[in-house]
This record gives structure tokens, C-alpha cells and sequence, in this order.
């Protein structure tokens, strides 16, 4: 906790040495006073005067003061548009008094600064009201019921009217944008008209109208998009919306239609191009049949599309993929340019994974002969220390029993001795295959 505290010290040492530095007393004295601090003007002079005593002038006290005051006033105005847009009453500015901050710092009262401060606060206040009750639909007569129920917080009639204006404006914007949404024809404007009357609503017809017409050209794209694939043109949707007796954006309609159509041929085209043959002409042929349409660009839009695709199946990279696999791959596809490469690629394929597991298992065995190894070079190194151990001792006994005991263990250390060479042999010609294999596996990728 010290350290956080000390910290925190350097750092507002550090910015007051910054602001002895630049000399601006009115932005010294703001920032005292919207911190809620007393002007201390001689106190700030002394402490600058030991790191720039030149930035000191005649008028510095002038400055600071004012700059205070005005940042004395923000601080009070900021605290008063806080409770006023809360809401609270006016008559809280005297709890305020007691707020802890305040009286740590013993910041200088005004009065005047927290009221213009909570005016422009209960106004904001009033007006978000405003504009709930009128986004709602409520009548503008709800006003008196929310004088009524104001209590303590003051009651801003301008205010109020001010929010519901825009709110009743939004209210008929979103009615106007939900029934153009839904297809809806804007004559359904005198439906809601009749409501709104019976209601006691403001009637705006040109919000609607113009949310309408804007929101119905979103409609019209949206339809497009899901009748291109789905069997319905300009013609049909034109007849549909003189049924419905809603206008009909033939321009937008048509120009999504048609980037619909021409997204879904590119992307058949890329379907098919991965592994199939070109079927284009079957797709043309069964179009009707499948709720499609064909455009003068069909043709341009699938083949590029099947084209690239296809040089991406038949590359000698893919086709290395599949033989890893041993995936079945259609190489009756590839044209002849790439048919051979695509050839060499899956052949390749086949033999990395060949040559993989062949690593693997070498791998495998390298690492089951270097443990057996390190176990039996333990056994060795223990019986080493056995050997020497009785070899050190001048106090054991030369007997024929020691003597067995010895020509025994040297046999056994002849063994072990023996088995180690074996092991080392066999580690090497491991070592030889993993590394013959790994350059096999290098060599089959630089052929491709």
C-alpha cells in the first residue's frame, strides 16, 4: 500500500514540476480548481520557484485566480448537471455539502456554478423522458401525467415537449421502417393514422413516408437476393407487387438479382472445378428445373471460376495431399498440361507417407536401443564401483570364495562391456536410416 501511495506522489510531483515548467498560471489554477481544491497561489509559486523561478510573473497571481475560478465553477457545475440529469432535487446540493471530497479539500461553495449546473441536468433529464414517452407512442398529453408525478424534481414543460417531439418522430420513422421491412404497401400509413387519432398521437405522415421509401429499397434487394435461386424474376415480382399495391424499386431489384445469379454460377463453377468435370452445360440445361436463371455472363462467370479451381486441384500440392492420404483423386480432370505433374505430385504423396512411417518406426526403435543402452551402462557403472570397491579393500579376505567372485564379475563386465558395442552398432545403423530417410523426405519435396 506504501508504495502504490508513493507512486502515485511522484507521478502528481512530476506533473506540477511540468506545469511550473511551462508557466501557464491560468491552466495551474484551473486544474486546482476543478480538482475541487482552495486557490493556494503562494503555495504553487513557492513550490515552482525552485524549478523555474524566470516562468514566475507580476501577473501570475491574476492569472492563477482566474483560472481557478473558472475551474472552481466547472467543478460545481459538472457536480450540479450530475445530480440534476440523475435525477435529483435541487435541494441536494446540501448533502453535496457534506461529500467527503469536499470537505477533505474544503472547496471553496458555489452555489450558483451547482444550479446552472443542475438546470441544464434536469433538463437533459426531462428531455430523455420526452423522448421515451414519445418513441412509445404515448400522446402528448402525457405531460401532465408526468408533471404530476415529478415530485421533488422539478418539472420542465419545454424540456419534456422538446424530447417528445423527437421521440414521436422516431415513432413514426420505425413504423414507417417496419412495414416497408415486411413488404408491408404504404397505404397501411392511414391504418396506423386512424389509431393515432383515436389515440391522441401526433400524426407525421413524411417521417413515415420517408423511412418507407427508404427501408423499402432494403426490402426489394433482400427479395431479390432469395428469388434469384428460388425461380422468380423482374416480370413475376412486378405483377406481385402491383397485387400488393406496393412500389416496386426495379432498378435496385434487378441489379442484386443479377449479382445474386452471378455469385451462384461463380460459386458452382468452384464447386465443381475442385475434383469434377465442367458441367455447365447440364447446369444450363436443368436451370428451369432447379429455380435458376441464365444470364449472358453465365458462361464467363462458372468457367473462370471452374478454371481456377481446377488448376488448384490438379497442382502437383494437392495432389501430394491426396496421395498421403491415398485419397481417391480424379486425375481424368486434369488437363494434359497438368496431368503429369499432378501424377508425379500424388505418386509423391504415396512414398513421403511411406518413407514417413519407415521414420517413424526407426524412430521408434532409435529411441527403445538408446534406453536399453542407458540401462545396461548403468548395470556396468555399478558394477564397476563393485570391482573397484573390493579392489581398494586391503582388509577382504584372498580366499577362493573372493577369487570366484571376482572372475565373475569380470565375466560380467565383459558381457555388458560387449552388449554396449552391439547396442552402439545398431544405434548408428538407426541413426544411418533416420537420416537416409529424412533425406529422402527433403528430396521428395524438392521434386515438387
Amino acid at each position: 500500500m506504501t508504495t502504490v501511495v508513493f507512486l502515485t506522489g511522484c507521478a502528481s510531483t512530476m506533473r506540477e514540476i511540468r506545469d511550473c515548467k511551462q508557466g501557464d498560471w491560468t491552466q495551474i489554477g484551473h486544474k486546482d480548481g476543478v480538482a475541487g481544491g482552495p486557490a493556494k497561489f503562494d503555495e504553487r509559486r513557492d513550490f515552482c520557484a525552485h524549478f523555474d523561478e524566470d516562468k514566475i510573473k507580476k501577473e501570475s497571481s491574476a492569472l492563477y485566480l482566474n483560472g481557478w475560478q473558472a475551474g472552481n465553477f466547472e467543478f460545481w457545475n459538472q457536480m450540479g448537471f450530475t445530480d440534476g440529469r440523475a435525477p435529483r432535487p435541487f435541494t441536494y446540493y446540501t448533502q453535496q455539502l457534506a461529500n467527503e471530497k469536499i470537505v477533505k479539500n474544503q472547496t471553496p461553495l458555489n452555489p450558483g456554478a451547482y444550479e446552472a449546473g443542475w438546470q441544464k441536468g434536469n433538463a437533459e433529464y426531462w428531455v430523455a423522458i420526452g423522448d421515451q414517452d414519445g418513441a412509445a407512442g404515448r400522446p402528448a398529453g402525457v405531460e401532465q401525467q408526468r408533471q404530476q408525478q415529478a415530485g421533488e424534481i422539478r418539472f420542465q414543460l419545454d424540456s419534456y415537449r422538446q424530447g417528445w417531439d423527437r421521440g414521436n418522430n422516431a415513432y413514426w420513422a420505425r413504423l414507417g421502417t417496419e412495414d416497408a421491412h415486411q413488404g408491408t404497401s404504404d397505404k397501411h400509413f392511414f391504418e396506423h393514422q386512424k389509431r393515432a387519432n383515436l389515440e391522441g398521437v401526433l400524426v407525421r405522415e413524411n417521417a413515415y413516408r420517408t423511412a418507407w421509401e427508404k427501408e423499402i429499397i432494403e426490402y426489394w434487394k433482400r427479395t431479390a437476393w432469395s428469388d434469384a435461386t428460388n425461380g422468380w424474376d423482374l416480370y413475376m415480382r412486378r405483377v406481385d407487387a402491383r397485387k400488393r399495391n406496393v412500389k416496386f424499386a426495379e432498378t435496385e431489384y434487378q441489379s442484386m438479382w443479377e449479382q445474386r445469379l452471378r455469385q451462384y454460377w461463380s460459386d458452382a463453377g468452384r464447386d465443381d472445378g475442385f475434383g469434377k468435370p465442367n458441367q455447365l452445360e447440364q447446369r444450363m440445361a436443368n436451370a428451369r428445373n432447379d429455380k435458376l436463371f441464365v444470364l449472358a455472363s453465365t458462361k464467363d462467370d462458372y468457367m473462370q471460376a471452374w478454371y481456377a479451381e481446377n488448376a488448384r486441384y490438379c497442382s502437383p500440392q494437392n495432389a501430394f495431399e491426396f496421395g498421403r492420404r491415398s485419397a481417391y483423386y480424379a486425375l481424368n480432370v486434369c488437363n494434359p498440361t497438368m496431368l503429369g505433374r499432378a501424377q508425379h505430385g500424388y505418386a509423391s504423396g504415396e512414398r513421403y507417407e511411406a518413407v514417413m512411417r519407415d521414420r517413424i518406426r526407426v524412430e521408434r526403435d532409435l529411441s527403445s536401443m538408446i534406453e536399453r543402452r542407458r540401462d545396461v551402462e548403468g548395470r556396468l557403472n555399478r558394477l564397476e564401483k563393485d570391482i573397484k570397491r573390493d579392489r581398494d579393500n586391503k582388509d577382504r579376505p584372498k580366499n577362493e570364495e573372493n577369487a570366484k567372485i571376482d572372475k565373475k564379475r569380470e565375466q560380467e563386465r565383459d558381457d555388458l562391456s560387449r552388449t554396449i558395442r552391439d547396442f552402439n552398432r545398431k544405434i548408428d545403423d538407426l541413426e544411418m536410416w533416420r537420416h537416409r530417410h529424412t533425406e529422402q523426405l527433403e528430396s521428395i519435396m524438392r521434386s515438387l
